[in-house]
C-alpha cells in the first residue's frame, strides 16, 4: 500500500505509557493521524521511579520538539563495600529523572484529541491493509496500523505469541524513594553529587542517586533520593513476596504502599547484614518501599501483518541495563524514519523496522543477562 499525500495514514496505538506515547510524538511528526487508547481512566501510576537519563530519549524529544526533561546529575560514582568506610569514588557525570517526569514529558507532546484515556483495546484483527481494532465499548477503530504497546503483560503479544512467557530471572529489585527534606541530616551529604553502589555479602547489589522531585522539580531541597536493591528470591517463594499486606497476590510487583509490614521489616533487617551502613540507613528511613519481578521477555517476532509490537510488549529487558526507555524511544524513531523513507511501501518498512527491533531487543537481553549472571556468580562464591 502506498501512503499517498492525499490520504491520511492513521495509525492505532494500544498504551498510552512511554512506548506509546514515543511512537505518537514520532508517528505525528512525520504526518500520520495517530490516536492512542489508554485503558486506565485517571493519571498514569509510577512504573518504578528513578531512570538514568539516555541519549535515544533526549534524541526523540530534541527531533520532535517535544520536553524539556526535568533531570538532576551527579559528579561521579561511589563503590561502596558492605563493611563500611567512604569506597572508591570515580569522575562519571551522569544525569537522572523520572518516570513520572518521563511521562509527563510525552504527554505534553501529544495533544489531547489525539489521547483517549479508560479505553481498551480488547480485540484486533486485519482485514486487506487496514487493522480493525475492537475497544472496550464494543466500537471498532480502523486504521492502517497498529501498535501494541501494552506493556511487559502485553494481551495483545499473547495473542499473537501464544507460547512466549515471561522468564523470572531469579531476582527481584526492591526500590524506595526518599523526599530529599526527610533524608536524615547524615545521609543527605554522603549521597549527594553522586550515584552510589553498594555490594551486599549475599550476592546482588544496591544503588542510589538523586531524582527530580514532585512536579519534576530539580532544585536543591525539592528532589528525592532514590534506591533500588536486587536481591536474590527462590522461584517457590515469589509467591509469598508478590502477596500484599491485603493478601491480594500480584503478577509481578508490588505496588507502593502494599507491601506488607513484615515484609519491610525483614527488608530492613536484611539491609543492616548485607549492605553499606549508609545504605542500610536508606532502607530503614524509607516508609514504602516497593518491588518489582525482574522478568526476561524475548520475541521470534514483532510484526503480524499491520500490527507491530513495541517497547515492552516487544521485549522486557532488565532494569540495571538502564535501556528500557531508550529501547521505546530507538523503536519509535527507527519505525517514523523507516515509514518516511519507504512511503511508497509500508509494509517494507514494517518489516525494516522489525529487523532493527530484533536486532535491539536481543542485544539487551543478552546485555541484561550477562550483568545478572556476574552478581549471581559474586553471590554464589562468596
Amino acid at each position: 500500500m502506498s501512503w499517498h499525500a492525499d490520504h491520511a495514514f492513521t495509525v492505532t496505538i494500544s498504551g498510552g505509557s512511554v512506548a506509546g506515547l514515543c511512537n505518537a510524538i514520532a508517528l505525528r511528526k512525520i504526518g500520520a493521524t495517530v490516536k492512542v487508547h489508554e485503558r486506565v481512566p485517571g493519571p498514569m501510576m509510577a512504573r518504578g521511579a528513578g531512570i538514568v537519563v539516555q541519549n535515544e530519549l533526549i534524541g526523540l524529544l530534541e527531533e520532535n520538539g517535544a520536553g524539556p526533561l526535568p533531570f538532576t546529575s551527579c559528579r561521579g560514582r561511589r563503590y561502596l563495600n558492605p563493611d563500611g568506610g567512604d569506597g572508591v569514588l570515580q569522575d562519571m557525570p551522569q544525569e537522572f529523572t523520572s518516570w513520572e517526569a518521563i511521562h509527563a514529558a510525552l504527554r505534553a507532546a501529544v495533544p489531547d484529541q489525539c489521547y483517549q484515556a479508560g479505553s481498551e483495546v480488547v480485540k484486533v484483527s486485519q482485514t486487506g491493509s487496514k487493522v480493525l481494532a475492537t475497544l472496550g465499548d464494543g466500537s471498532v477503530v480502523e486504521s492502517d496500523l497498529f501498535l501494541a504497546a501494552d506493556g511487559s503483560g502485553s494481551a495483545i503479544r499473547r495473542k499473537m505469541l501464544p507460547d512466549i512467557d515471561a522468564r523470572y530471572a531469579g531476582y527481584v529489585a526492591w526500590r524506595g524513594t526518599l523526599d530529599e527534606s526527610d533524608v536524615p541530616p547524615d545521609l543527605l551529604p554522603f549521597f549527594d553529587n553522586l550515584f552510589t553502589f553498594s555490594e551486599a555479602r549475599c550476592g546482588g547489589h544496591m544503588l542510589a542517586y538523586f531524582i527530580p522531585g514532585s512536579d519534576g522539580v530539580v532544585t536543591r531541597g525539592s528532589r528525592r533520593l532514590n534506591w533500588v536493591w536486587y536481591v536474590h528470591v527462590d522461584a517457590a517463594d515469589l509467591a509469598n513476596v508478590l502477596t500484599d499486606k491485603n493478601g491480594i497476590r500480584h503478577r509481578s510487583s508490588l505496588p507502593r504502599g502494599t507491601a506488607p509490614e513484615n515484609a519491610v521489616a525483614k527488608l530492613r533487617a536484611r539491609a543492616l547484614r548485607e549492605i553499606h551502613p549508609k545504605m542500610a540507613a536508606l532502607v530503614s528511613e524509607t516508609r514504602d518501599p516497593f518491588l518489582q519481578t525482574i522478568l526476561d521477555v524475548t520475541v521470534p517476532k514483532t510484526l503480524f501483518g499491520r500490527t507491530l509490537l513495541t517497547g515492552d510488549a516487544a521485549f522486557v529487558v532488565r532494569p540495571h541495563t538502564a535501556g528500557g526507555t531508550a529501547k521505546a524511544a530507538y523503536e519509535a524513531s527507527v519505525l517514523a524514519r523507516a515509514l518516511k523513507l519507504a512511503r511508497a511501501n509500508v509494509d517494507v518498512a514494517l518489516q525494516s523496522t522489525e529487523r532493527l527491533q530484533l536486532e535491539h531487543g536481543n542485544a539487551l537481553y543478552q546485555y541484561g543477562l550477562a550483568l545478572g549472571n556476574r552478581w549471581s556468580r559474586e553471590r554464589a562464591t562468596d
